[in-house]
């Protein structure tokens, strides 16, 4: 992926940076709870298509943090595309479909139950994108406390890295449920940032509160132009 790595014509860069979230690409083949949080993966393909020609480029969480915190640098137009949970599509369709536009995506992978075989973590990995935890059991972190909430970040993260062996450094809160607690805990388990369900751009200044724009699975494009320019 061109984007996985810095490029000649990047700067310096410390504004906000949108954030989109994705779950699953595709149509639900039942009745399912939230089927707005299939995309289909025409509507996928033209976003991403769309996206490029308005001038963003994808760039990993850890890029973003880099140029906001470590004088690191980003495209002129910066993007983050997260996927969550760990679907098999985000493996089989979302990786060629960014490969085709050098870029990376940032998979928040549940360290258990997920729908990606180990190999298919790895082949992303290798592509270029980043690793990001989402708890071992996609719990309500809001719910748990003491060892019950550090075994699901911590435990989360050190799962992950033993298993792929790379950084985890940013954590996705499962359904964007979190609290002061729950954030204390994120932060002393040592990662970077957090992202959330709070819609907008994501901002350096709330490393815990990272804002995303979840992408469902109704929207045409002027409905994601317009939810880049809320």
């Amino acid at each position: 992926m061109r984007n996985a790595a810095p490029q000649a014509d990047w700067k310096p860069y410390t504004g906000s940076v949108p954030i989109l979230e994705y779950h699953v690409l595709g149509q639900p083949q039942t009745e399912v709870p939230y089927p707005d949080l299939y995309v289909p993966r025409a509507s996928f393909r033209k976003q991403m298509d769309w996206l490029e020609e308005q001038g963003y480029e994808a760039v990993t969480l850890e890029a973003v943090e880099e140029a906001w915190y470590h004088g690191g640098t980003l495209p002129p137009k910066p993007m983050v595309i997260s996927f969550d949970d760990g679907y098999r599509p985000q493996y089989t369709f979302a990786l060629p479909t960014l490969r085709k536009h050098g870029w990376p995506g940032v998979l928040n992978l549940k360290a258990e139950g997920s729908d990606l075989y180990e190999s298919n973590v790895k082949a992303m990995i290798v592509a270029g994108w980043e690793l990001a935890a989402h708890t071992i059991n996609h719990s309500d972190l809001t719910t748990l406390e003491g060892e019950a909430l550090e075994e699901e970040v911590a435990g989360s993260r050190e799962i992950l890295q033993r298993e792929y062996g790379v950084p985890v450094k940013n954590f996705c809160y499962p359904a964007g449920r979190f609290d002061e607690t729950v954030i204390a805990a994120v932060e002393a388990a040592g990662y970077a940032g957090a992202t959330t369900e709070i819609p907008g751009w994501a901002s350096k200044d709330n490393p815990y509160e990272l804002a995303r724009i979840e992408v469902l699975g109704s929207w045409t494009l002027p409905d994601l132009a317009a939810a880049l320019q809320s």
